[in-house]
């Protein structure tokens, strides 16, 4: 694992027309490697320009970033919220490092101001498209993990994700439990989730609705209520209550 190494006196200092500077004072680091942060801003349609051999894209550097992301979100969720279940502590945590959320990361930086990309990619745009900057933002996450240390990549991300935190609560605390349970499934297996009434029990004035919640093929929870509706929410809640079904529709292909 790389060790935390913050810059010391001895470090040299940029030069006043260094292009990257105001980068890294924006990113509030200062790269002892200058070159990993070259790599993480490299798109890979920058490599198929002529006469630019050698030079490495960043995708290698935004899977180890997608890597750092997770513990690190996953990690701020579980000392921030100790009360929450498993399933809130997991819809928190994919709201934290969706595309969108890390797009717009990457835009409160300006990276896409310093990407190395293509022509034709920069004329369709690509110093905005989500996709793009999301995964520049990775790879710049990448890269300081490498220079700094798990300690360097925990302090540049903590002011990002503790707002991205404090507004996915604030969105999800105003959704329903059948909307929350999709996104979730959505975000996490590309599945919507379908209801399926169960059971209709008692008289006409004091009737009890039994539904399920199937994810795929594989049955999430089931709930009760005093109408259809009722009972899917109730289904939705406890599948966001214990999400063993995630794991389960995984497993079996959703």
């Amino acid at each position: 694992m790389a060790k935390d190494r913050r810059p010391t006196e001895e470090s040299e200092p940029p030069a006043r027309d260094d292009p990257l500077a105001p980068l890294e004072a924006t990113l509030g680091y200062h790269f002892s490697q200058r070159s990993l942060l070259v790599d993480a801003l490299t798109h890979r349609s920058y490599l198929n320009e002529a006469g630019r051999g050698g030079v490495v894209s960043n995708e290698r550097l935004e899977f180890l970033g997608d890597a750092v992301l997770a513990l690190v979100s996953a990690e701020m969720v579980y000392r921030e919220r100790p009360t929450e279940p498993e399933g809130r502590l997991t819809q928190l945590r994919v709201a934290l490092v969706r595309t969108t959320t890390l797009a717009d990361f990457a835009r409160d930086l300006g990276l896409g101001a310093y990407l190395r990309l293509g022509r034709s990619e920069a004329g369709l745009g690509g110093r905005d498209r989500e996709s793009v900057i999301a995964a520049a933002f990775e790879a710049v996450l990448g890269a300081i993990y490498l220079d700094g240390g798990l300690a360097a990549a925990e302090r540049f991300l903590d002011p990002q994700l503790h707002a991205a935190l404090a507004r996915a609560t604030a969105q999800q605390s105003i959704k329903d439990a059948k909307s929350r349970l999709q996104e979730l499934a959505q975000g996490q297996l590309g599945v919507t989730p379908r209801y399926q009434l169960v059971s209709t029990e008692g008289p006409s004035h004091d009737r009890r609705f039994v539904a399920e919640v199937l994810v795929g093929a594989y049955v999430a929870a089931r709930g009760e209520g005093r109408s259809k509706q009722q009972a899917e929410q109730a289904a939705a809640a406890r599948a966001l209550e214990d999400p063993g079904w995630l794991e389960a529709s995984a497993e079996t292909g959703g």
